[in-house]
């Protein structure tokens, strides 16, 4: 069955899908996107993606000119259009045209699905590398902590880990704090405590992130969210990675250096299992998706 994508206002082929040239996120990156994953035919923590896709809009003065049930019910025409159960989904948002006027400019809707490809198991066995990304996040960035279309730089990022031989690479800003992964968030443990940079470093206000953080405040894991740099990623005793892709990845090793004994440590061991129970419970039936 041929890809079917949701393009403005309708089901189309993927490969009939068209894009205006004048698109201001395709000319200038002026868009915004979310990964999503879906589980049982249910999108997981849609409410928050939706949230903080809205956020940033209006932080960012993208216009979306779609209200939340309208998008919600297009994700949903898609994943049945594709017949998915389990399913990664991309929505994206364009301000539009440049060609036309501002008052009168529509937004661009994309939204995409594929089956779901998990990561390797050996990756949550073992553990994965991963680098100090040779660039640096500035804080007076008004994109930086949003999800914006014009990614390279993450890319480019995420290329130099590769060619490395590594998973990730992990972003410090130019004041040397840690900040995040190009796809993912971080977060470290140091004697039984859970310690991740804060929302304002900035990073972004993932989702994956936030469901660890409800997953330990409902597990009485103490957790701290506080300016960290090299030293605490270089003396944790564990530290893993974040998305909704991904969900909790364990990391063995920075760089050339050990983290703790090289095994997975028994935090991200509960975490993995409590996030994967999560995903199942929260999809057993849609609901707060608005």
């Amino acid at each position: 069955m041929a890809e079917k994508v949701f393009l403005n206002d309708k089901l189309v082929a993927a490969a009939k899908a068209r894009v205006s040239v004048a698109d201001s996120g395709f000319l200038y990156g002026a868009g915004l996107f979310e990964t999503m994953r879906a589980h049982n035919g249910v999108v997981f923590a849609l409410k928050d993606h939706l949230d903080r896709l809205l956020f940033s809009a209006e932080t960012l003065s993208i216009h979306v000119g779609y209200d939340r049930q309208y998008i919600t019910d297009a994700i949903y025409t898609v994943l049945r259009a594709n017949d998915l159960s389990d399913a990664r989904m991309r929505l994206t948002v364009t301000g539009g045209p440049m060609s036309e006027r501002d008052d009168q400019r529509k937004s661009t809707l994309l939204i995409a699905a594929t089956r779901l490809i998990p990561y390797p198991d050996e990756y949550y066995r073992k553990g994965v590398l991963v680098v100090l990304c040779p660039y640096r996040q500035n804080p007076n960035d008004p994109t930086c902590g949003h999800k914006v279309t014009s990614y390279l730089s993450r890319m480019t990022g995420l290329s130099f880990a590769h060619g490395k031989r590594a998973a990730e690479a992990l972003w410090f800003t130019t004041d040397n704090c840690l900040a995040e992964g190009c796809i993912s968030n971080v977060f470290l443990v140091k004697d039984s405590l859970l310690y991740t940079p804060p929302i304002s470093t900035p990073v972004l206000a993932g989702v994956a992130r936030k469901t660890v953080c409800r997953i330990a405040v409902d597990n009485s894991i103490e957790l701290i969210e506080k300016d960290l740099y090299i030293d605490d990623v270089l003396s944790a005793d564990e530290i893993f990675l974040t998305n909704v892709i991904m969900q909790v990845m364990p990391v063995n090793s920075v760089e050339k250096h050990t983290v703790g004994d090289g095994e997975v440590g028994p935090m991200a061991k509960k975490l993995q299992e409590a996030f994967e129970q999560y995903v199942i419970n929260e999809c057993r039936t849609r609901n707060n998706e608005y």
